[in-house]
């Protein structure tokens, strides 16, 4: 299942294949899979994929709201 979180604390991603960097700003939506396991998980924003360290992204982001009742 795919969530959408929004970007509460500036950070930067790398791109898996081409280690391009990205720098994720607070207002950012992103896409995250959950059930990733590991220390650094796969994030998806502007139908590109990116690296984060599992830290980072729990200090960052937080699920989006998508209605009144938190879903």
């Amino acid at each position: 299942m795919i969530q959408d979180y929004d970007v509460v604390r500036a950070f930067e991603a790398t791109a898996p294949i081409s280690g391009r960097k990205r720098q994720f700003k607070p207002g950012d939506v992103i896409a995250y899979e959950i059930g990733q396991a590991g220390p650094t998980i796969t994030i998806e924003a502007d139908t590109s994929l990116f690296l984060i360290d599992r830290s980072t992204f729990k200090a960052c982001c937080k699920l989006k709201n998508h209605g009144t009742a938190g879903y």
